[in-house]
């Protein structure tokens, strides 16, 4: 059976793309601005290096480049308008809007936001997005898209293996490492032997966990094999993988030939190696070899 459908083989893929939304580090996550004398610079720069990734210089204005640009001292706040942007090679920022708020400890963006993080081994992250919210202090933040947009991720590691996620919002906890996914969410990663794709409401990866979770018409998808479900869980923390809800379907083509299969649930360990189909069970194969065979002559 594991030759006709590997669930975890499908689901495996799934997790390639979870470091992806890490791109909102580079928030206001970035090193102070250097002093006047060049000694002072040095020393300044130094500082900063070594302190958390959570504090902030006294402001951001010598950071951020803008068209327009207010501080608010009773607020402890600071306004960027109009090509709202920041690079040092390796975060880079862009946006038509954004607002510091101190002791909110929260950074926002608004209008053609554009985040990438570029880490030494080559790996990437970005992420568009019409608006943006970080707390800096909790690491929790939200990316989001207005009206017909999608909001977009995108991931390349140092292999230059890539992965490209689309939905209406995304929801992220850089401690903990969990992104949650939703709105009409569709993911897809090349391989060498085709296009792997992910469809569902909502998808919630746990990283830290190698945990994931589709929601709402889950569908994966090989190239070769697709499986369709209300709810399609990963865990391989405890190497299971199931399918369940509305009689998942699974359906494709193999080395044998062409097979659908419907049943109440589907389960497997992470591996896909072992799979188990449960309930009232219905499929069919079409296989040329066995069409072929000297015994089907006799009937």
């Amino acid at each position: 059976m594991n030759r006709l459908f590997c669930l975890g083989t499908l689901l495996s893929g799934v997790l390639f793309f979870s470091a992806c939304s890490t791109v909102k580090k580079e928030g206001p996550s970035v090193p102070a601005p250097a002093a006047k004398p060049r000694l002072a610079a040095a020393k300044n720069n130094l500082k900063h290096k070594k302190s958390k990734a959570t504090e902030l210089p006294p402001v951001l204005g010598g950071l951020v480049q803008s068209d327009s640009w207010v501080i608010y001292k009773d607020k402890q706040e600071e306004e960027f308008k109009g090509n709202v942007s920041y690079d040092n090679g390796s975060y880079r920022f862009r946006s038509d809007y954004a607002l510091s708020q101190r002791t909110l400890q929260l950074f926002t963006a608004s209008g053609h936001v554009f985040l990438q993080q570029n880490e030494p081994d080559g790996t990437v992250y970005e992420a568009h997005a019409d608006h943006a919210r970080f707390n800096y202090h909790t690491q929790k933040g939200t990316l989001s898209a207005k009206g017909k947009n999608r909001v977009m991720l995108y991931f390349r590691n140092n292999k230059q293996q890539q992965a490209t996620a689309y939905a209406q919002k995304v929801t992220f906890n850089l401690l903990e490492k969990v992104f949650v996914l939703e709105g009409q969410v569709y993911m897809e990663r090349p391989t060498d032997t085709g296009l792997n794709t992910l469809q569902a409401q909502k998808v919630t990866f746990k990283q830290l966990e190698d945990y994931a979770l589709l929601e709402g018409n889950a569908k994966l998808s090989d190239g070769n094999r697709t499986l369709e479900a209300q709810t399609i869980l990963y865990d391989g923390q405890h190497n299971t993988s199931s399918a369940s809800g509305e009689r998942p379907l699974a359906y494709g083509k193999t080395e044998q030939g062409t097979f659908a299969i419907i049943a109440d649930k589907v389960e497997s360990d992470a591996q896909g190696n072992i799979v188990h189909l449960n309930g009232k069970v219905q499929g069919w194969m079409v296989s040329p070899q066995f069409n072929n065979e000297k015994i089907n002559s006799s009937f």
